[in-house]
């Protein structure tokens, strides 16, 4: 009679870096290797358990070494990245650190992950068993949270679970114990193996674990069309908002509606295509965050903000959107400190004004009109090296221009500096903030002010250059003169 243990992991993550694997390589054991759920085993004994006989856990042991089989449900790979100071380090510096990678798996919170070993098992081993996995705090790293228990009734194995073998479309390597199984191995620590100057810990063995390839998923058509290409919001403050600081608006705002939209259960993939995030590719066709001023001039105030989409939200997506009120430069601070307040970003009310396609909510921006004009700095893509200034405008923007799908076939415009100077940035764009609210100034982009002539008219909106999904390489219809 089988023996099967469902494991659930109620953060949604889980963080195992593989036995012969750096953690900066980014990779995940999945599933858990037997050598690691043997391990978690006598660990959960050891600080959860003490009391159980050493003899009754060597027994239970014996009767499961041999390695299970797996049901593993889908896993998605992620990671965080995180720079740590190294030796040479000081505080108060920049540089001198190391990037270090934290790889985990994305696995559903109500997933189950099934552990079954062909053993059975006598009443007392069930019972020991089922309060040893029951007291399992985590399987993993410790972030890998976990809820596991023992199954009453045992599923039935077929090709679409992990098993021992060498025929199959899927194949990967666990370690697992030797038999007999070995309390002292299992309790051996990596950095003993180190210094053994061993590659395996001693009484292990790589098994080779195979399954029949899933079945492909048939994408199932949205029942709800996505019709709202953007949306619009008056600004609303008791002081201006420069437009010199429109980006810490459009950064924040961009915050605000990705929390929003996992709020209302928009899985990640769809947030992903939406917002561009996690490197999706979208050919720029993702989240805009416009904030519009009520013109280019020193000092122009903010009059509202709009969020353009090209791939277009649902109704239900752009319901909780429209319902935002409040943005604010004040943050939170420990203590009794009260916080701080982001220079330039004053406590703004939003008041939703429009929703629907771009040329209904944003009719400034789409002209047709042969000449465009910048009404917040363009910033380059590349860096100028020793070409003449005019060239190296005209091809940065034709480039751009190219990565984006309704522009792709047009001929290169004509670019002209709007100040005469060929210095980056220039007057105009030295008084704007050209970073985001989470990097230092230290990643402030050159920019500058530009016209555009094209032999024929042109419908926008057209954005363009770094950050120009954030406020920046905003270009309006020119009046000819």
């Amino acid at each position: 009679m089988p023996t099967t243990v469902a494991i659930r992991f109620p953060l949604g993550r889980y963080h195992a870096t593989p036995w012969d694997r750096s953690v900066n390589e980014g990779a995940a054991e999945w599933p858990p290797s037997p050598w690691r759920l043997m391990r978690a085993l006598v660990a959960t004994w050891y600080t959860r358990w003490p009391g159980l006989p050493a003899e009754e856990l060597d027994a239970l042991l014996a009767a499961i070494g041999r390695p299970p089989t797996y049901l593993a449900p889908p896993a998605r790979p992620g990671h965080t990245r995180h720079y740590l100071p190294d030796l040479d380090h000081r505080k108060g510096e920049t540089g001198r650190t190391d990037l270090t990678l934290d790889p985990f798996l994305c696995v559903a919170r109500s997933d189950q992950l099934l552990v079954q070993w062909d053993a059975d098992l006598n009443a007392g081993q069930r019972e020991v068993l089922a309060k040893l996995v029951e007291l399992l705090p985590y399987l993993g790293r410790a972030d890998s949270v976990c809820e596991a228990r023992l199954l009453d009734q045992d599923p039935v194995c077929d090709e679409s679970w992990w098993h021992p073998g060498d025929l199959g479309d899927q194949r990967l390597r666990l370690l697992a114990p030797s038999l007999p199984i070995s309390r002292a191995a299992l309790e051996v620590t990596t950095v003993d193996v180190r210094r053994q100057r061993r590659t395996l810990p001693q009484g292990t063995q790589w098994i080779t674990y195979v399954r029949a390839a899933p079945p492909r998923r048939e994408r199932i058509r949205d029942q709800e069309p996505a019709t709202v290409e953007a949306v619009r919001f008056a600004i609303a403050s008791s002081a201006p908002l420069r437009s010199a600081y429109g980006i810490l608006l459009a950064d924040d705002l961009h915050r605000i509606v990705a929390r929003e939209l996992a709020a209302a259960g928009v899985d990640d993939d769809r947030r992903r295509d939406l917002l561009g995030t996690g490197g999706a590719m979208s050919a720029h066709s993702h989240a805009h965050w416009i904030p519009i001023a009520a013109g280019s001039h020193r000092g122009a105030a903010v009059e509202s903000i709009v969020l353009w989409i090209p791939r277009k939200l649902r109704p239900a997506e752009a319901a909780g959107i429209v319902g935002l009120r409040y943005l604010s430069g004040h943050r939170r601070g420990g203590g009794d400190s009260g916080g701080y307040d982001i220079h330039g970003y004053p406590e703004v009310r939003l008041v939703f004004q429009a929703a629907g396609s771009i040329q209904q909510v944003a009719p400034e921006l789409c002209g047709p009109s042969r000449r465009w004009r910048s009404l917040t700095p363009y910033l380059p893509v590349r860096h100028l090296k020793r070409e003449p200034f005019g060239e190296f405008l005209a091809q940065d923007v034709h480039t751009e221009l190219r990565y984006r799908d309704q522009f792709r076939d047009l001929a290169a415009p004509a670019v002209v500096p709007a100040e005469t100077s060929d210095r980056m940035p220039d007057r105009w764009a030295q008084e704007f903030r050209r970073y985001r609210l989470a990097e230092r100034l230290s990643r402030s982009r050159p920019g500058l002010g530009l016209r555009l002539d094209f032999g024929s008219e042109v419908a926008g909106p057209l954005l363009l250059g770094q950050l120009s999904h954030f406020g920046y390489g905003i270009f309006v219809p020119d009046a000819p003169g």
